[in-house]
């Protein structure tokens, strides 16, 4: 009788160690699973504020020009869109033409070229 006494209390131990391997797996699932939902939360709250600073700094470089107009200023500011960087341009006053662009045209053409091939070598669909 101790005999099968010892089996079945082996088998009962098998049985919770096999509960426990279970319980640990749901556990790591559901850990997966909310580790998931907060990257997907992070990475959209990034893309808000993203968009919010891109209008931010085009309606920054309208007040920056406006405020610096009564001053007659050598100073103008843009916002490139391709790029998403804030262009700082240097006029000659009497000719209104530019004198340095910072940063300059090719810089803004490499970073523009750059942000192409990134998204190329990280297309989901490629």
């Amino acid at each position: 009788m101790d005999l099968f006494a010892n089996v079945g209390n082996t088998q009962k131990s098998m049985d919770y160690s096999q509960i426990k391997q279970d319980d640990t797996l749901n556990a790591r699932k559901l850990e997966n699973t909310a580790e998931t939902q907060k990257d997907k939360q992070d990475e959209e709250i990034k893309k808000r504020q993203k968009e919010l600073t891109k209008e931010e700094l085009q309606d920054l470089t309208q007040k920056l020009n406006k405020e610096m107009a009564p001053l007659n200023p050598d100073i103008k500011f843009s916002y490139n869109d391709k790029v998403n960087e804030l262009v700082v341009n240097v006029v000659d006053k009497n000719t209104d033409k530019v004198i340095r662009k910072i940063p300059s045209d090719e810089a803004l053409k490499i970073m523009e070229k750059m942000r192409e091939l990134v998204g190329a070598l990280f297309d989901d669909k490629g």
